[in-house]
């Protein structure tokens, strides 16, 4: 793969690393600079999507946990820990962030659809607020999937493991947990959280897919 930065006058960071990597604290905070420049130049490049720039740093510094004890130092081609890291990072980045992009233009497009839905159901007040309700949730026929969470365990036992199901998200989906435990809605936590609706809509589901799965592997939901 050969690598180009997406921003004009940058250089790909170097990875420095000597001998066999070993994906401890020490060498992951060690190489951060060079991750944040690489998420950047991903994510300010065209086109720009700098409210990605945080998960962009999340998915560079798991590629290099899992892609980097893969690294062999002795290799009769003599490649450097950074020839060997940065192609597989950057392709990682560019992957995710292409799907991102992907993902905003369909969201894009639901919305263009939602709005000429609504501008034929405004002849009828009662028909728009009804349809606007429906359009404001992921799935017309459920309840908040927090709320169908706490159904299934109980209050109790949810109080109980809160701590441990929050340990399980990231730091951005934790605030976004937090605003739905507020009942904001996705535009709301969108403007709070300065990031785009689609953005926002992936997080919601990433947490509730991460919620769900900790509590089926603690037992406490099938």
């Amino acid at each position: 793969m050969k690598l180009k930065c997406q921003l004009k006058g940058a250089k790909c960071p170097p990875y420095s690393h000597e001998g066999e990597f070993q994906p401890d604290n020490a060498t992951i905070t060690g190489l951060l600079p060079d991750l944040r420049r690489c998420a950047s130049c991903i994510a300010y490049g065209s086109p720009s999507l700098p409210a990605f720039r945080d998960d962009l740093i999340q998915i560079a510094s798991v590629t290099l946990i899992k892609k980097g004890p893969a690294f062999n130092p002795l290799h009769e081609s003599g490649a450097s820990f950074g020839t060997f890291i940065r192609p597989r990072i950057c392709g990682s980045l560019m992957d995710a962030k292409h799907k991102e992009v992907r993902h905003h233009e369909r969201e894009c497009s639901e919305c263009y659809m939602r709005s000429d839905v609504d501008k034929t159901l405004n002849q009828n007040d009662n028909a728009g607020k009804d349809i606007d309700l429906i359009l404001n949730v992921p799935d017309a026929n459920a309840e908040c999937f927090v709320d169908r969470i706490i159904w299934e365990i109980s209050v109790a036992n949810f109080k109980k493991v809160l701590p441990q199901l929050i340990e399980a998200l990231t730091h951005r989906e934790q605030q976004v947990f937090a605003c739905i435990r507020e009942d904001m809605s996705n535009c709301d936590i969108a403007k709070m959280l300065k990031l785009s609706p689609p953005r926002i809509s992936q997080l919601v589901r990433n947490v509730e897919q991460k919620l769900r799965k900790e509590c089926q592997t603690l037992g406490l939901i099938e």
